[in-house]
């Protein structure tokens, strides 16, 4: 898992340079989000099952669910996924400078939805902790404008929710002539971590397979108390502040969702999930508190 939250940002990376190449269009968030979960894919069997829904629904591009069946603990986690826009425009004619490259989609109004986006995500219900995932260019990665720069810009970055709509809502509120890079790499960058926050959080995991909910939990908080250190003209009030301020879904509970049904550790077209959906199976139990989970596609579940 360790490893897999090394090289997949580079994997993804390299992938979105490739893009240059296309003689028309470009790659979605949808394709490098299908490549993060078939990547997890590999590790599917009792400590790790993917769900997809029958539909996949605005909102939210990934659900991860951190289980520890033992104790019956819990961290869910929602993820939307944006890219880097490319370093041409459209029609392939103009190269964007790198100062300037953005997350063109992060103020997206689906059709028929009444707010942004963003908001949405933002404000997703208890018990979720909603995440950024922001997909980055290697090439951008190299640039010598953020080599060397910390946070460190990799070919996935993870952010939270509530930092970015922060500045999003900063953007919208600006006069109409006045033109904010809230949108911009460079401009949210200051609010970065890496995969590993959630894939490969530190500590001991106890000879687990996967990492527990309370290091991942434990992990998102010393990022999200970090942020306000990094940002300059920040100060202890600040960092008090923040901390008054910790999203709800950042915590740890108890017997929150029902037990996962036994069956296949690959699901398709499952009708009780909106999103693909990934649990994380930790502290695996041998009476039914943990549920039989087979490679067999075709078996019942129950």
């Amino acid at each position: 898992m360790c490893d897999l939250a090394s090289k997949l940002p580079l994997l993804i990376g390299q992938l979105l340079d490739r893009e240059s190449h296309l003689k028309r269009g470009r790659f979605r968030e949808e394709t490098m989000t299908d490549i993060f979960t078939g990547a997890l894919a590999a590790f599917a069997g009792s400590n790790l099952v993917i769900q997809y829904p029958v539909e996949v629904e605005t909102g939210g591009d990934i659900d991860l669910r951190f289980w520890h069946a033992a104790s019956g603990r819990n961290l869910f986690v929602r993820i939307q996924a944006k890219r880097l826009n490319a370093e041409s425009d459209v029609a392939k004619t103009k190269q964007v400078k790198i100062k300037n490259r953005a997350y063109n989609e992060l103020l997206h109004k689906p059709p028929k939805a009444l707010d942004y986006q963003f908001r949405t995500l933002r404000d997703a219900p208890d018990p979720w902790i909603p995440l950024y995932m922001f997909y980055n260019h290697h090439s951008v990665t190299r640039d010598p404008a953020f080599a060397g720069t910390t946070p460190t810009v990799r070919g996935i970055n993870l952010a939270f929710a509530c930092d970015i709509a922060e500045e999003l809502e900063l953007k919208l509120a600006s006069a109409p002539k006045k033109r904010l890079n809230h949108k911009r790499l460079s401009h949210l960058q200051k609010h970065f971590f890496g995969i590993e926050a959630i894939l490969c959080p530190p500590g001991s995991w106890n000879d687990e397979g996967v990492p527990p909910p309370d290091f991942v939990q434990k992990s998102l908080r010393e990022f999200y108390r970090q942020d306000v250190v990094s940002i300059e003209g920040k100060d202890d009030r600040d960092a008090v502040f923040r901390r008054l301020m910790e999203p709800s879904g950042l915590v740890v509970r108890s017997d929150v969702a029902r037990r996962l049904s036994d069956g296949p550790s690959i699901r398709i077209r499952q009708h009780d999930v909106d999103v693909p959906t990934i649990t994380f199976i930790s502290g695996r139990t041998t009476d039914d508190r943990t549920p039989n989970i087979t490679n067999n596609p075709d078996a019942a579940q129950g």
